[in-house]
């Protein structure tokens, strides 16, 4: 399945599949987003947009994200 995360460092939306916790574009940490693939899709560019600045900032991005429930559980040196 497809998924949203947000990496924060690289300030982009990445539309990857599976439960990932690493950007694939600068390795650092992503934040899983609670909204499905399948809404993001239809949106237009303009609801993309805002959505994008609302993740930029970390209240918000707090609000809009999710952790995968089997992460919380696996050991931290694990990948």
């Amino acid at each position: 399945m497809l998924y949203l995360h947000y990496c924060p460092v690289c300030t982009r939306i990445h539309i990857l599949s599976g439960h990932r916790t690493s950007c694939p574009a600068c390795d650092n940490s992503v934040a899983e987003l609670k909204v499905p693939y399948t809404t993001y899709i239809t949106w237009g560019v303009e609801e993309r947009r805002n959505f994008l600045n609302r993740c930029k900032e970390p209240a918000s991005l707090q609000r809009l994200s999710t952790v995968y429930t089997l992460h919380k559980y696996r050991p931290r040196n694990e990948k």
